[in-house]
């Protein structure tokens, strides 16, 4: 968590150094996550996590900008497993979780179309480099947990491509949005261990605004 709080620390100082040139803005929204394979024996589903992100907008020429967003992304997966606990005792089913967090920096190209006054609509699409800063394996069974471990790495980088759009409102004074994106992610399975296991793939939906500027 040190480390997160220092990361958005430091990127807050570049921004409002940088304030006059550009739009600064605040997203916080749900992430659903797992990772793609080709092993059959693997069900995971989608994983629910936070996202929290600090979009900083550039301007280019005509509808186009560059969008920096650093961001902390908890990623991740979900499935159910059967155990017993001894051979004449009936089945349980348990839920397993894997979650971890990611200081992750996308750089979109996004286009902007004014429908109304105070209605436009935007897409977006660009890379993403992150560094995964921990996370846990849960285990739990009828709302209590039995199992949660930290995790360890193999590999800390994660490297991908996110695309979608979003709609932006104006509401009095404050531009607010609402954005919806997906993200494709390149490498292997973070941890050791696991065969026929390629990057996570995943979407968020998020909501957010555009703070003043003073003119």
């Amino acid at each position: 968590m040190k480390k997160l709080f220092y990361f958005i620390c430091i990127l807050v100082f570049i921004s409002t150094h940088l304030h006059a040139q550009m739009q600064l803005g605040v997203r916080a929204g749900v992430h659903w996550a797992t990772f793609r394979t080709h092993n059959p024996n693997l069900g995971w589903s989608f994983g629910s996590g936070y996202v929290i992100a600090l979009p900083i907008q550039i301007p280019l020429k005509n509808r186009w900008s560059i969008r920096l967003e650093p961001s902390v992304i908890q990623k991740g997966w979900r499935t159910k497993v059967t155990y017993t606990l001894g051979p004449t005792l009936p089945e349980k089913i348990a839920i397993t979780k894997m979650q971890y967090e990611v200081a992750e920096l996308p750089l979109l190209l996004v286009y902007r179309q004014k429908i109304t006054n105070r209605i436009a609509c935007y897409s977006q699409a660009g890379p993403s480099i992150g560094y995964i800063t921990g996370g846990r394996y849960k285990i739990s069974n009828d709302g209590s947990e039995i199992f949660n471990q930290k995790i360890v790495f193999s590999r800390r980088i994660e490297t991908g491509i996110w695309g979608g759009g979003g709609m932006e409102v104006l509401v009095g004074q404050l531009t607010t949005f609402l954005d919806v994106r997906y993200q494709y992610g390149f490498g292997k399975y973070p941890t050791a261990g696991l065969s026929g296991v390629d990057g996570t793939h995943g979407f968020t939906v998020s909501v957010g605004c555009w703070l003043p500027t003073k003119k």
